[in-house]
C-alpha cells in the first residue's frame, strides 16, 4: 500500500505521531508494542526530508533513530499542557464524586443508574467549585497511622 501525503498532511502526521508517542510513554506499556511503536516513529520522522520538514526531526546516532527535536517539542508542549491542565481537573472532579457517591451508598452497593446520576451532579459541582477557586479550598486531613 502506498499513501500521499501533502507537506501539511505530513506534519499533521508527525503531530499525531508526537502526541500518540508522547501518551504511549507515558504508560506502563509492554515493551515489544512500544518498540513496535518506535520501529513505525522512526520509519515515518525519516521521511521529513521529503516533506520539508527537517525543522522538527532529527537523528539521533547513538540510538540510531529518528526522533522529534526540540523545535517540535517547543511547538507541541502546549498542546500536552491544556491536555493535561483539562484532563487533571476532569478526572480530580471525578474520582471526588465517585468517592462521594458510593460514601454515601456504602462499600457493598452495587452502582445503579440512580448512582449514576448523582455521580454526574456531584462531578459537575465539583468542576464549578474548581473554575471558581481552583484547589484554594481543598483541603486533605491526614490521619496518624499506617494505611491498611
Amino acid at each position: 500500500m502506498q499513501i500521499e501525503l501533502t507537506r501539511e498532511q505530513y506534519r499533521h502526521l508527525l503531530v499525531l505521531m508526537f502526541l500518540g508517542e508522547w501518551l504511549v510513554n507515558g504508560t506502563q506499556m509492554d515493551e515489544s508494542r512500544r518498540r513496535a511503536i518506535q520501529e513505525t516513529a522512526d520509519y515515518i520522522y525519516a521521511m521529513a526530508s521529503q516533506f520539508g520538514a527537517e525543522d522538527w526531526v532529527e537523528f539521533c546516532d547513538e540510538c540510531g533513530v529518528h526522533h522529534a527535536n526540540q523545535a517540535m517539542e517547543d511547538a507541541l508542549f502546549p498542546i500536552i499542557d491544556e491536555y493535561d491542565e483539562e484532563t487533571f481537573w476532569d478526572v480530580l472532579s471525578h474520582h471526588l464524586a465517585y468517592r462521594d457517591v458510593m460514601t454515601q451508598a456504602g462499600p457493598d452497593q452495587e452502582f445503579t443508574k440512580e448512582m449514576e446520576m448523582k455521580l454526574w451532579r456531584r462531578k459537575e459541582q465539583y468542576e464549578q467549585e474548581f473554575q471558581k477557586h481552583g484547589l484554594d479550598h481543598v483541603r486533605l486531613v491526614f490521619h496518624g497511622g499506617k494505611r491498611k
